[in-house]
């Protein structure tokens, strides 16, 4: 549940938008009053609240479009589970929304909760930032069908947007996933297994975005209302649809990021691999030379080479010729 009084000096933001056939309006408002006018319209139109924190709106909100008290408890958790709540005047879809402002590390979530009645839609964020300015530019379209249909169509619009964004969010995950596995067959070294997780742990976000978001467009589109029309629901499986591709996606996202952690695994064990091979191969042509440099640095009076005016360089000799022969024996047998 969130603070009212942790955000009570951030601005509210009241998008208004009246729109049908051959009419279309829009204005930032400050003062709920403005809205009254509108509402024995003939005319729909979409209400866009930026912001939870302020109580008294909502209350305010309440009372004019009688929104039941259950309702406005899940609209101020923002915590909620999708889902999908009938109502006798009006029907209420809480949804989440993904994005990301930069990298795809820094995946946010964001609740949107949507009240649609007959000729009203009031959308709910928690902040300004949204994936809506398509419909914006629909809505200016004259000649569009935005307008034409009614509320359960804008609400069906706002869904798909959302879902939309999955999908572009899913489309980025599965670059990063590309890119990583290029560098990992390549051996690149400066990859880590962090950056791998981050995009597992991205793919379980949207996992856990997607599987629920399915379960609501799958009550919503069976849902006995006057308000959704039967020509809407072609659309709204057309998104439950969509999500049962994402899911799908997702699962062969994460099944490519475990193949890309046993690459880079098994990546790492062949360069222990080579460097502990290096290693022997080393120590191994040093034994020889070690055992005669030990014989030879025996302190006895007895020793005939002890005295020789060319030992030295005989030993020399001995040694860089086991070490070549050793070294040409080895990669006869292929060992680097």
């Amino acid at each position: 549940m969130m603070d009212p009084a942790s955000k009570e000096d951030n601005p509210i933001s009241l998008e208004l938008i009246c729109f049908g056939e051959g009419h279309f309006e829009k204005h930032h408002i400050t003062d709920l009053k403005q809205i009254l006018p509108f509402l024995d319209q003939e005319h729909k139109f979409w209400l866009n609240i930026s912001t939870l924190h302020n109580t008294e709106l909502l209350n305010e909100i309440k009372g004019i479009f009688d929104i039941h008290s259950m309702a406005l408890e899940d609209i101020l958790n923002t915590q909620e589970r999708p889902k999908v709540e009938v109502f006798d005047h009006f029907i209420l879809v809480v949804v989440k929304m993904l994005y990301t402002r930069t990298d795809i590390a820094d995946l946010e979530t964001e609740q949107i909760s949507i009240v649609f009645g007959k000729n009203y839609v009031i959308s709910f964020q928690e902040n300004s930032f949204d994936v809506f300015d398509g419909i914006r530019s629909r809505l200016e379209n004259p000649f569009g069908k935005i307008r034409k249909h009614g509320t359960d169509y804008f609400a069906y619009t706002l869904l798909d947007s959302i879902v939309n964004e999955y999908y572009s969010i899913l489309e980025k995950i599965t670059n990063h996933i590309e890119i990583l596995e290029e560098k990992i067959i390549h051996e690149d070294k400066k990859i880590k297994l962090g950056e791998i997780y981050t995009q597992r742990k991205s793919i379980q976000l949207l996992k856990k975005v997607i599987w629920p978001t399915r379960e609501l467009l799958s009550t919503l589109k069976k849902t006995e209302s006057f308000l959704i029309k039967r020509r809407t629901i072609p659309f709204i499986n057309d998104i439950y649809e969509q999500t049962v591709q994402i899911m799908d996606n997702l699962e062969m996202q994460r099944e490519s990021i475990t193949t890309l952690v046993e690459i880079f695994m098994t990546n790492i064990s062949l360069r222990q691999n080579d460097v502990m091979k290096t290693l022997t191969i080393i120590a191994t042509i040093f034994i020889p030379l070690t055992f005669l440099a030990g014989v030879y640095g025996m302190n006895f009076e007895n020793m005939p080479e002890l005295r020789w005016e060319y030992g030295y360089w005989f030993t020399w000799s001995i040694f860089l010729g086991i070490s070549i022969l050793m070294v040409i024996y080895f990669k006869r047998k292929r060992w680097f």
